[in-house]
């Protein structure tokens, strides 16, 4: 079977066969519609951005590649004949066979392709200087040169920015140019601010550093008196008396296991129920306060107290075996343990010295002279910590910036190479 003529088809390609001869082919593109033949968008946009190049480039009285001026030369007489089509159309005959062998003649309306040329062939270059691209590369190509000689890179980003818009065709060898251009000095200029920045925040630490040795000089010959003063008072308070206490007991081995079986029993058993019964226990989170600090801990009441003794009876066995300081081998011994009266009334003065250390500690707080001599000590203290960080971070800044003095000088040679 004979396929039906596309008289459409047909149309365009004599169209763009003639086109062609004038402007890219890649980049003619015609769409035919109910309303008849237009040019693209695409088209159109490209041809707009020949006339701001060319327009650009007469105010200030720059050269454009041949290129552009190409699209800008034909662009607008094709653009001007889509504009007003009636007059570059006409009808148009041909003659064809049909499956039974007859011959006949099909009219359809057409290009007026002569008149098409002719207005083509009367279209004038902008009035513009125009080069050929590849001897407009070359001319760039020594001028950037030069600026890279002269570490001249904001002049050069600039200029890129600016001669890059000149080449509007993305096959085109200034296009090409440029794209890798724009790629070389991005990844230098941004390496450089990266590496001022650097510097600046040296700098800014060098400053600080001189800053706070000059005051840890002057704080440094006064702390003997503040430390003497919080000694006294801390002392007059009965202190030392009780951290004294308190560090025996915590050393004392029966107060230490109790509190390893006690806080290790509670954390392995959260995990036990949560992975078994996948849930949550309703007294996590006063298990895990207990765990986090036993002997501060202010919610161990007696029912509390009774549900523990419950846990590690039941299950204490089971979750501390494998211990190496754990030795018992049967529940009640476990129980008989963690309940008896010596060990409970140690964990009780334990969890009493605490808490009255806690409230000696608020009331040296409230005196003058103790709050000024802590804060002196402590402000020495946060200096010192400071310099020690600005210190290592300078270390590490001059590592960074060497290394990064070095990247930008390999990445410019080869930039130079490039262009050479």
């Amino acid at each position: 079977m004979a396929s039906r003529f596309d008289s459409k088809s047909y149309v365009l390609n004599q169209f763009n066969a003639l086109a062609s001869k004038y402007f890219p082919h890649e980049y003619m593109r015609v769409n035919s519609g109910k309303k008849g033949f237009r040019l693209s968008d695409g088209t159109n946009n490209l041809i707009e951005k020949a006339k701001d190049v060319v327009s650009q480039a007469e105010n200030n009285r720059e050269i454009i590649p041949q290129s552009t001026a190409r699209i800008y030369k034909y662009g607008v007489v094709f653009q001007q004949i889509f504009d007003d089509l009636g007059k570059y159309q006409t009808m148009t005959s041909i003659k064809s066979r049909s499956r039974r062998g007859y011959r006949k003649e099909m009219e359809f309306l057409g290009f007026d392709l002569k008149k098409i040329e002719l207005e083509l062939k009367k279209s004038s270059n902008p009035s513009v200087k125009i080069q050929k691209d590849e001897k407009l590369v070359r001319d760039i190509k020594k001028q950037y040169l030069q600026l890279l000689q002269e570490d001249e890179f904001e002049k050069l980003k600039s200029d890129i920015s600016h001669k890059s818009t000149l080449f509007i065709l993305e096959d085109s060898v200034g296009y090409k140019f440029f794209d890798t251009q724009t790629r070389n000095i991005t990844s230098i200029t941004r390496k450089l601010t990266q590496l001022n920045q650097l510097k600046a925040e040296k700098e800014r630490l060098l400053s600080s550093q001189e800053s706070l040795e000059t005051q840890i000089t002057e704080l440094t010959p006064l702390i003997p008196k503040y430390e003497g003063i919080i000694r006294a008072q801390k002392n007059g308070m009965g202190v030392y008396e009780r951290t004294d206490r308190k560090e025996a007991l915590l050393t004392d081995s029966e107060i230490s296991l109790f509190l390893k079986i006690l806080t290790t029993s509670l954390e392995r058993y959260i995990k036990m129920i949560e992975r078994r019964e996948k849930q949550r226990l309703e007294q996590r989170e006063q298990f895990l306060r207990l765990i986090l600090e036993p002997t501060k801990f202010e919610g161990l009441d007696e029912g509390l107290w009774k549900q523990i003794v419950f846990i590690i009876e039941s299950h204490g066995i089971e979750l501390l075996q494998g211990k190496n300081w754990f030795n018992f081998q049967f529940p009640d011994e476990l129980r008989a343990y963690i309940t008896d009266k010596n060990v409970l009334s140690k964990f009780a003065e334990l969890r009493v010295l605490e808490k009255e250390l806690d409230e000696i500690d608020k009331q040296l707080h409230e005196i003058p002279s103790f709050r000024e001599a802590m804060s002196l000590i402590n402000n020495l203290e946060t200096m010192k910590n400071s310099l020690t960080e600005s210190q290592e971070r300078v270390n590490e800044l001059k590592t960074e910036i060497l290394d990064l003095t070095d990247s930008i000088a390999e990445e410019r040679q080869n930039y130079l190479q490039s262009l050479s």
